[in-house]
């Protein structure tokens, strides 16, 4: 199979590297310091669990080629920056699928009037943060990557590249309501990330924060019976245990352990470090949904108003539907 991997950041290398590993050829397009060190040095990957770090001789473009011709085109871009990389989708005329690979903010709608036939979506299962030109990276075993179509039917391409997925190390699986899983995540990742923000990123000093770590898992407890109590049914297994089951002082102690851990660093504060535009459209996004279905999660609104990010204060919920 051939694939491009559009966005070079660690979730693009690490997608690139393990599908490059598997016998496909991959190309990733990139652009400034990025592409140069992928045309200097090859795509870099450590894993941190195992110490194992390979340089992998990758074909990095800074721009399509009128002749490009690819099965599979997986988008690894944060959420603000799909709109901008449509126009470059737009113009492939090769009949590419084209896997988005992230929480698309309810842009989904936007995506496959854009791009019709052709969207795919996904979500990733690592983590990591970019040193120079090499990606430290952490695979996240309590989840798999998900894929699906749009409309949540399991399609013979949908099928086909969790073959693929797998095939590569990826554990994987095709979920029948996509927008409604990322709604779900959000709920999960955005009061970690607030929570983390009020500490500059440093998930350590997060993790000696009881009182904060209290605040979070409530926040993220309420959210999830909001969207369950508005018919979603996505929220996993895995979290519907440590959140909705279990006593909460169990989920604190068990996020006290992994944000002191060098998993707090890679799984959740390198990747929030960078995005706090996407965590603050996310943010408003989960706010909105539950806000438009006649729910209410008072710990969340009271995590996100009281914890600026680096980009200034938590956004308001926004217009209700």
């Amino acid at each position: 199979m051939r694939i491009l991997v559009l966005g070079a950041g660690v979730i693009g290398s690490v997608y690139a590297a393990k599908l490059m590993g598997a016998g496909h050829e991959v190309v990733m397009l990139a652009r400034g310091q990025r592409l140069a060190q992928l045309q200097d040095a090859g795509l870099v990957v450590a894993d941190s669990e195992s110490r194992e770090q390979i340089a992998l001789p990758i074909r990095a473009i800074g721009a399509l080629g009128v002749e490009d011709r690819y099965d599979v085109v997986v988008v690894a871009v944060r959420a603000g920056q799909l709109t901008s990389a449509l126009p470059v989708l737009g113009i492939m005329d090769d009949g590419s699928d084209v896997l988005f690979m992230g929480n698309t903010a309810g842009l989904e709608g936007q995506l496959v009037q854009a791009l019709g036939g052709r969207v795919l979506l996904g979500f990733p299962a690592a983590g990591g943060v970019q040193d120079g030109a090499i990606t430290r990276y952490v695979l996240i075993k309590q989840q798999k990557t998900m894929l699906a179509e749009p409309g949540g039917a399991i399609s013979q391409r949908t099928l086909g590249l969790k073959k693929v997925m797998e095939e590569a190390g990826f554990p994987a699986a095709i979920a029948t309501d996509m927008p409604g899983w990322l709604l779900a995540h959000a709920a999960f990742i955005v009061p970690m990330a607030y929570a983390l923000y009020k500490f500059g990123t440093d998930a350590p000093r997060l993790a000696a924060d009881r009182e904060t770590l209290r605040l979070m898992v409530h926040a993220t407890a309420q959210a999830f019976r909001a969207l369950q109590a508005s018919g979603n049914t996505q929220v996993p297994a895995n979290l519907r245990a440590l959140y909705l089951r279990l006593p909460a002082a169990f989920a604190v102690a068990y996020w006290r352990r992994v944000l002191a851990s060098p998993r707090g660093e890679l799984w959740f504060a390198g990747p929030t470090r960078g995005s706090s535009e996407e965590m603050g459209a996310l943010a408003q996004y989960l706010q909105t949904a539950i806000h438009g279905s006649g729910g209410d999660a008072p710990e969340l609104t009271r995590l996100l108003s009281g914890t600026p990010g680096p980009s200034g204060p938590a956004p308001s919920p926004g217009p209700m539907a």
